[in-house]
C-alpha cells in the first residue's frame, strides 16, 4: 500500500523523534498508520487495493543520543519487516550474486547477467521486501549496470500501445464508476434472480465477472460487498446466512478473477502477453476480437465450475430468505437512469464494438503495404511474394478516443464540468502501468541477452514431449507460480522462453503463450493471490481453509481448460498445430 501524503509526513515526524531519542517506551509509541501491518500481495499493482490485517503495534527502545544510523534501522524500521520481508532482503542479493558468477554460456555472455538481475527482481516481488510499485523501477537500474541493455530501450518498454489501452480502458471506466452505472447494472441483473441462494449466488458470480471483462476485477469485487451484506441483513448470525455469505465472497472474489481472463483488458496478464506476442511476431493474429473468441468459452466454463463448487460445498439444504427489499432500497436510492450513464453506456458500447469489428472493416484498409503496389491487406498478403501489411492503429487508439470523447462531453450531474476532467489523471493506477512496463523490460532484456535462447536449448535438449505433454507442463508449473508472484510477472518471465523453445520445436508460439497465460491468472488458493482474494479475505469471514476448499476445484478444471482450450477455440488464431509463417520469418530463428 503506498502511504498517503499524511501517512509520509507522520513518518518524516517519527524518523525525527528517534533521531532525537523522543520516543519513550512507556509511551507505547508504534509506528505510523503507514508503517502497520504485513503489506502481502493483495493490494492491487498500484499499491492501492486491500490489505492484510494490521499487524499488532510493536514498541521501541530508546535510542540513545549519540547512536549511529545502524541502531536506528536495527531498532526502527527492521522491526516492521516480516519474516518474509527480511528473507527476501537477504535472498536477494545473494542469489543475484551467485548468478552473475555463473557462466551460462561463451556465445551469450550476458544472459548470467540477465539472470541475476530477473532472479533479484522477482525475489523481491515474492517477498515483498520494498513496495511492488518500486519493484517495477528495478529493470531501469538492474540491466543496464549489468550491461544487459541501454536504458532508453528499456524505458521505451513502459509507454506502448498496450500501456495506452489500458490508460484508455481505466478513464472510460473511471467514468462509469463515477456515475454509478456498474452499480445500476449490477441492481438490475440481481432484480430478476429471485430468492432461491443457489440462483442468487449464480447471479452474483454472472454479473461480476461480466463487469471484470472491462473494469478491474477489485472494482467488481469492491462492488458487490454492499449488495451481499445487504441481502443478508438481519440474517448474518444464522448457520444458513453464514454459509451463503462465505460462497458469495468467495464467488465474487473466483469470478471476477475468471471473468477478466475473457477479454484482453480484462486483466493485466492477458495485456502483456498481447504485447509481448506482437513485439515479438508483428504479424500474429492477437487483437481483441481474436482474444474473446478464445478466451471467453474459457471464462464461462470456469464461473459455472467455481458456481458448481461453491454450491455443493455451502450450500447444499441451505434454506434462506433473503433481503431482496434491500435490492429495491438501492434501486430507488439510483433514481432515473441519468444522461451521464447513457452516454457513458455508448461510449462503452462504441469502444467494444470497434474492437470487434475493426480487424475486418479498417484495419485491412487504414495501414500500408511492405509492397507499395497494394492498398489493401487483402491484396497484400494474397501476392504471396513475402509482403507485410503494418495498420496504422490498433485497439490502444480506440481506448483513447473513447478517453478523449469523454473529456469533451458535458456532465448532467456535475454542471459545469466534463464528464472527465484533469483529476482523473491523479486517480490513474499508474502502479499498473508501471508493472505492465517491467514486465516487458524484463522481457527485452530476457531476449536481448540471450538468456531466453539459452533457457530454451536446455530444455529442448533435456526433453522429447508432445505437443500436449508440453503444454500440460507448462501450465502446471505457471499455475504454481502465480500463486507465488503476479500473473503478469509470470507472463512475462515465462513468455520469452516459451516463444523461443516454440520457434525451436517448430511449433506455433501461441500453442505455448495461449495456455500459459490463462495459467498465470488461475491464482485462487491464497489471500495474497489477487485483489479480489484479498478482499474477501480482509472481511474477517472468510478463513484460508475457506478459500482452499473454494478454490482448489476451480484451479485443477481452470488447468484442465488451459491445456485443453488452445487446441479447440485456438482455431480463431489459426492452425496451431502448424508452425506459421510469421514465425518463421521471427528474428528467434537461429
Amino acid at each position: 500500500m503506498l502511504p498517503t501524503e499524511e501517512g509520509k509526513q507522520q513518518d518524516r515526524d517519527f524518523g525525527r523523534e528517534l533521531e532525537q531519542g523522543t520516543v519513550q517506551p512507556e509511551s507505547g509509541a508504534s509506528l505510523p498508520a503507514s508503517f502497520h501491518g504485513n503489506e502481502k500481495a493483495g493490494a492491487d499493482a498500484d499499491g492501492s487495493g486491500p490489505q492484510s490485517v494490521d499487524a499488532p503495534e510493536k514498541e521501541f527502545v530508546t535510542k540513545p543520543q549519540d547512536a549511529d544510523f545502524w541502531y536506528t534501522f536495527t531498532h526502527g524500521y527492521w522491526k516492521q519487516f516480516s519474516t518474509s520481508q527480511k528473507v527476501g532482503f537477504f535472498l536477494g542479493p545473494v542469489l543475484a550474486i551467485i548468478c552473475a558468477c555463473i557462466e551460462i554460456s561463451d556465445e551469450h555472455p550476458k544472459a548470467n547477467d540477465a539472470l541475476a538481475g530477473t532472479v533479484f527482481i522477482v525475489i523481491m516481488w515474492i517477498f515483498e521486501t520494498v513496495p511492488i510499485t518500486v519493484t517495477t523501477l528495478m529493470p531501469l537500474v538492474l540491466y543496464p549496470l549489468g550491461r544487459v541493455e541501454l536504458a532508453g530501450t528499456l524505458a521505451k518498454q513502459y509507454m506502448n500501445g498496450t500501456s495506452f489501452l489500458v490508460l484508455g480502458a481505466f478513464f472510460v471506466v473511471m467514468g462509469i464508476e463515477d456515475a454509478m452505472a456498474h452499480k445500476r447494472f449490477a441492481l438490475w441483473a440481481l432484480k430478476y434472480c429471485g430468492t432461491n441462494p443457489k440462483i442468487v449466488l449464480l447471479g452474483f458470480m454472472v454479473i461480476t465477472a461480466i463487469i471484470s471483462m472491462f473494469a478491474s476485477n477489485t472494482s467488481s469485487t469492491l462492488l458487490m460487498l454492499p449488495v451481499i451484506q445487504g441481502l443478508l441483513e438481519g440474517r448474518i448470525d444464522s448457520a444458513d446466512g453464514q454459509r451463503f455469505e462465505k460462497a458469495a465472497l468467495l464467488g465474487v472474489a473466483l469470478s471476477a478473477t475468471c471473468g477478466g481472463c475473457g477479454t484482453l483488458i480484462g486483466t493485466a496478464a492477458n495485456l502483456a502477453f498481447s504485447l509481448l506476442v506482437t513485439g515479438t511476431f508483428p504479424q500474429v493474429p492477437v487483437n481483441f476480437q481474436t482474444w474473446m473468441g478464445f478466451a471467453v468459452p474459457i471464462a464461462v466454463l470456469m464461473v459455472a465450475t467455481a458456481w458448481a463448487s461453491l454450491s455443493f460445498i455451502y450450500l447444499r439444504g441451505t434454506r434462506l430468505d433473503l433481503n431482496t427489499a434491500s435490492l429495491q432500497r438501492e434501486r430507488e436510492a439510483l433514481g432515473a437512469v441519468s444522461r451521464d450513464e447513457k452516454i457513458l453506456g455508448v461510449v462503452l458500447f462504441l469502444m467494444v464494438l470497434l474492437w470487434l469489428i475493426a480487424p475486418y472493416t479498417i484495419e485491412p484498409y487504414l495501414g500500408f503495404c511492405s509492397d507499395e503496389t497494394y492498398d489493401n491487406k487483402y491484396d497484400c498478403e494474397d501476392a504471396d511474394d513475402g509482403n507485410s501489411w503494418s495498420e496504422y492503429i490498433n485497439d490502444g487508439v480506440v481506448a483513447i478516443m473513447g478517453a478523449i470523447a469523454l473529456f469533451w462531453i458535458p456532465s448532467s450531474q456535475r454542471p459545469g464540468k466534463m464528464l472527465l476532467d484533469e483529476s482523473c489523471f491523479k486517480r490513474l493506477p499508474w502502479g499498473v502501468i508501471l508493472l505492465l512496463g517491467a514486465g516487458f523490460a524484463m522481457a527485452t532484456a530476457i531476449s536481448a541477452s540471450g538468456l531466453s535462447l539459452e533457457v530454451s536449448s536446455i530444455i529442448d535438449s533435456a526433453t522429447e514431449f508432445s505437443d500436449v505433454a508440453l503444454v500440460s507442463i507448462v501450465v502446471v508449473l505457471v499455475a504454481v507460480i502465480t500463486e507465488l508472484i503476479s500473473n503478469v510477472a509470470a507472463v512475462t518471465i515465462f513468455s520469452p522462453i516459451l516463444f523461443q523453445l516454440a520457434v525451436d520445436k517448430q511449433i506455433n508460439p501461441l500453442l505455448l503463450g495461449l495456455p500459459a497465460t490463462i495459467a498465470a491468472s488461475l491464482a485462487f488458493l491464497l489471500p495474497t493471490s489477487t485483489p479480489p482474494m484479498a478482499i474477501a479475505f480482509s472481511t474477517g469471514r472468510v478463513s484460508f481453509y475457506d478459500m482452499i476448499t473454494g478454490g482448489m476445484a476451480l484451479k485443477l478444471v481452470g488447468m484442465v481448460f488451459a491445456i485443453a482450450f488452445p487446441f479447440i477455440t485456438g482455431s480463431v488464431f489459426g492452425d496451431l498445430s502448424e508452425f506459421p509463417e510469421w514465425a518463421e520469418n521471427s528474428l528467434l530463428r537461429r
